[in-house]
């Protein structure tokens, strides 16, 4: 079974010279509980930045269920979820808006339909008017 996140041979090197990520190599499977876990300043954050497309690699690939991060952007990004630490949203957004906005991200156009079901599959329906 091919990885669903493949990382080969990554590196990322900021123009400032600081070497954040050096040679990682990654391969995780569908359905596979991972854990990345490291001290401060160990690269994990960029590490996943790399992955999610936030920040381009100096060096190496990735892929998202064969689809390379910056080749083919749009198709990988759009398998992509990412729950940051900390989450800024305004205060008067509810969650339906705010799955709305976000399928504008991915270029997806507006499905109602779509948004009921996910909102409902998470036990959201009820409070998808509710301020966050």
């Amino acid at each position: 079974m091919s990885p669903i996140i493949s990382v080969a041979n990554v590196s990322k090197t900021y123009a400032s010279g600081f070497t954040a990520l050096k040679n990682i190599n990654l391969d995780i499977r569908r359905g596979e509980i991972f854990a990345l876990l490291g001290p401060n300043g160990a690269g994990k954050t960029t590490l996943i930045s790399v992955i999610c497309g936030l920040a381009v690699q100096t060096a190496g690939t990735v892929t998202v269920d064969g689809h390379d991060i910056v080749k083919d952007y749009r198709a990988a990004r759009s398998l992509i979820g990412l729950v940051p630490q900390e989450l800024h949203t305004d205060a008067w957004e509810s969650p339906w808006s705010t799955a709305s906005f976000s399928r504008g991200l991915f270029g997806k156009p507006s499905n109602p339909a779509h948004i009921e079901k996910v909102l409902k599959e998470l036990s959201l329906w009820d409070k998808r008017k509710s301020q966050i």
